[in-house]
Formats: C-alpha cells, structure tokens, sequence
C-alpha cells in the first residue's frame, strides 16, 4: 500500500546492508549579504536490505540530493537563515541538523527505519512460513529519490524546487514537488501573499487558463480544447476550479506555477508545470 513520506525522525536501525556515497560538490557562484556564496550539494545513495546477509533480499533504495548554499564566511547569518528554508522545502522534520551531512543522514535513517518497521515483520512471518525467492511479492521493495534544484530567478531571489519519488507499494509509484522562493536580502520566503496582489487571484487564473489548454492540448496531441468544459471533458478541473497554487517559481523570464499530479487532473496526465510571462502578469505582482 502506498504511503507519502513519513515525516518524523525513528531512531536508526542496523538491520541492512548500506551501501552509501555522501560527497559535497559545488556549482555556481554569487553573493548573500556581501560574502561569496556557492551552490553546494551533499548526494546519497543508499541500498537497505531486509536480510543484511543476503543482496537478493527485498531492498530499499534511497537517493537523495540536497542542495544548499555554502559561505566563504562561516560566521555568515544570512546564508545560515537561508539554509534554513532550503531544509524546511526539503524535509521540515529533519531541520535543524548540526550540519548539512547531519541533516541528510537523519532523512537516510528516517527512511530506512520506516522500511523496515513497515515490512520486516511480515518478510520474516513469510519465510517461517515457506515462502520462495520467487515468490517473494515486489512491494517488499520500497524506493525513495528526493532532488533538488537551487538557482537565481527573478532579480535578487532564489528560486528551489524539491522533488519527491517514492514506491512503497500499491499500483504505481507517485512524485511531487514542493517550490519555494526566497528573498536573497533577507532570506525570508516569499508566500502567495506576498507576491500577488490582492484580489488578483481571478485574473492570474485567466492568464494560467491560457496556458492550462495550450499545455494540454500539447500532452493530449490535440488542438481541439478551448475553454474550461473541454479541460473537463478530458478529466482536467473536474473535482476543483482553477485556482493559483502554493508552488510557483518567480523564475528570470516569467512566473512558473505547478500543480502537482492530482491537483487538477487524473494520474496518467502528470504534473502541469505553466509559465506565464512576466510582461503579461507583471500588473498583478506587488513584488515588480
């Protein structure tokens, strides 16, 4: 049965087999309140074994890759602040690590502690019982990758998108992301409010509408829908109105909104990702 992350922390369980990288890298460069800064990232890749003796055993894979900003000045607060939204977007739970590698071994142990809480018992009823190698069921084999992309958008904002994979069970596995953007100058981030302006929301719609149907009729090789009852037609809007998500990107050349699978559509039409240019929903930001 397929469940979303769990979000608190269960102490770590040495009941696998790790086979794990975790190395820094660096790209990019820029500045945060007068020091020099760098994109930096910190990636894992892990293999839990419900039978540590034995690579055939039902596994856990888990990739992560958390991005982040690193300071040539250590005593840097504001990139300490902005670091601390990066982790909150990427796994409230685990926030407040020491470091960097602290906070993605926590996430690494979190996991690997949910799946074997979640599947060793009935894995060990099952072979007292007699089962076979090959008759060991698939949704013995969990899976998680969690990505992350940090870059400049719009004049002095980060702009970080977080994308979660994950199988543990069930008919198919699912993926969503999780978009933030925060102020450079101050490291806060910047919520709907804060960017749209009141009372806006119906015609920053009309202008998402426009791009909804374009990107549709893209994914469904058509050209045939128009308005808001063909959207429906095809399964899209069907159980919600249009309506300006949580995630969004103020990105350099315009505004990226996301509505995540099921949003507003059925699973096999995924994710819609719609930018709408800055020259026409510039009216309707309060920060131009």
């Amino acid at each position: 049965m397929m469940k979303k992350i769990q979000r608190g922390l269960f102490p770590s369980v040495v009941c696998g087999l790790f086979s794990t990288m975790m190395l820094p890298g660096c790209i990019g460069n820029g500045t945060a309140g007068g020091n020099e800064v760098s994109v930096d990232f910190i990636p894992m890749d892990t293999t839990v074994y419900l039978d540590e003796a034995n690579t055939e055993s039902p596994k856990c894979q888990i990739k992560i890759n958390f991005k982040y900003l690193k300071s040539a000045n250590k005593n840097d607060s504001l990139t300490q602040v902005i670091n601390q939204v990066l982790e909150d977007a990427f796994s409230s739970a685990h926030a407040g690590a020491a470091s960097p590698q602290a906070f993605v071994s926590s996430i690494k142990e979190s996991l690997a502690g949910d799946y074997l809480k979640d599947v060793q018992g009935s894995y060990q009823t099952d072979l007292k019982n007699g089962m076979k190698p090959d008759e060991i069921p698939n949704w013995y084999n969990y899976e998680y990758e969690i990505n992350s992309e940090l870059q400049e958008g719009k004049d002095s904002i980060w702009n970080y998108a977080v994308t979660t994979f994950q199988y543990t069970g069930g008919a198919h596995p699912n993926t969503w992301a999780q978009w933030v953007n925060i102020d450079a100058a101050n490291g806060k981030k910047l919520d709907k409010s804060e960017v749209f302006a009141k009372g806006a929301e119906e015609d920053i719609c009309r202008l998402i509408l426009d791009k909804l149907l374009a990107e549709a009729n893209k994914k469904l090789e058509t050209d045939t829908l128009t308005c808001v009852e063909g959207l429906q037609a095809v399964g899209i809007l069907l159980d919600t109105d249009l309506y300006v998500p949580d995630n969004f990107l103020l990105e350099k050349e315009g505004v990226t909104f996301l509505y995540n699978t099921y949003d507003i559509a059925p699973y096999y039409m995924g994710r819609f990702q719609l930018t709408v240019p800055y020259e026409e929903i510039n009216t309707y930001l309060i920060k131009k």
